[in-house]
């Protein structure tokens, strides 16, 4: 039976006699005066209630208990070992688990975001991450009840009280229609000139931030006749000029056939899709600030990027 009175100490003093068999030597490798190494023995075996050492003038040897028992000091040893190291390298953010939200259907969730997972990995291969998708009302609920410590959202509006939030990509959403549409032709197009138009859209269980935010957007309610699962299939039914849709510019690249992407003319609306991390403000656990210096590390790298993709986007509208 287990004895609270047997300490990590007890362990320590054993195992150096039991490895020098000699307790001037263990006493010297301990930095320790013989007489009191010699009496923590004595009390560990009376603890035991078991010989661990046979001792005369000349030699110390181990019993077959004290052989046992050597086994499962250093074992007991090692693990101590191994959790101080892991709780040193929690404290650094070397280790642990770090809970991640996102949301499906956000631009940056397939570029940017993958990027930040690699470099991150790469630095703390010891982290356990795990990502779970969840809706924007999830996600901070989670980050508030510290289910989650990061999220990835794609928002219009502020956050609440006791949030933070990192700007990771601006999306304008844009028109698309096909080719043979009335629209094509127009450099631009406004949200009222899409009364009338039959709209294809995102189911909301698929994509409820999306769904809403273009319904909030048209200002109208929009003639929707086909909600589908996914954007690729609603690209491939807009080619076939089964009806027009609002998305984010930067899915447009899914589909380059049968389509024409138009930036909306209304200015004085905002017309984007922001992406933001998003973590608790009080949170100054290590495991968050280093994940949130590798995302900004990457989304410094990713500037010139990100410009780039924008002006061709841009010419590639001109050209349309």
């Amino acid at each position: 039976m287990y004895s609270q009175n047997v300490e990590l100490r007890h362990l320590r003093y054993f195992v150096a006699v039991a490895e020098e068999l000699h307790f001037s030597r263990a006493a010297e490798k301990l930095q320790l005066a013989q007489p009191p190494l010699s009496q923590q023995i004595r009390q560990l075996e009376q603890t035991l209630g078991v010989r661990l050492f046979e001792r005369n003038y000349h030699t110390v040897t181990l019993t077959p208990a004290g052989q046992v028992f050597l086994e499962e000091a250093r074992l007991v040893l090692h693990q101590m070992e191994q959790a101080l190291s892991r709780v040193q390298a929690a404290k650094q953010g070397l280790a642990g688990r770090l809970d991640i939200g996102y949301m499906r259907s956000v631009g940056a969730t397939d570029t940017i975001v993958p990027d930040i997972f690699q470099l991150y990995r790469q630095r703390f291969p010891a982290v356990d991450v795990r990502l779970r998708e969840m809706s924007l009302e999830e996600q901070v609920q989670a980050i508030q009840g510290q289910q989650i410590q990061v999220g990835f959202v794609a928002r219009s509006q502020d956050l609440p009280i006791g949030l933070d939030a990192e700007v990771i990509e601006r999306i304008p959403l844009v028109v698309v229609c096909a080719e043979q549409h009335r629209l094509a032709s127009q450099p631009s197009v406004t949200l009222r000139s899409l009364a009338n138009e039959p709209f294809i859209l995102c189911q909301r269980q698929t994509s409820r931030f999306l769904y809403d935010r273009i319904i909030q957007l048209c200002g109208f309610s929009p003639h929707i006749t086909q909600e589908v699962s996914d954007i690729l299939l609603l690209l491939g039914l807009v080619a076939a000029n089964l009806g027009i849709s609002i998305v984010p510019a930067s899915s447009v690249s899914l589909r380059k056939q049968g389509i024409v992407a138009r930036p909306l003319a209304d200015l004085d609306v905002d017309v984007t899709i922001e992406t933001a991390l998003v973590w608790r403000r009080l949170d100054r656990s290590p495991l968050v600030q280093e994940f949130l210096a590798v995302a900004r590390e990457v989304l410094g790298q990713g500037t010139k990027t990100n410009t780039g993709r924008e002006e061709r986007e841009t010419a590639g509208r001109k050209q349309g």
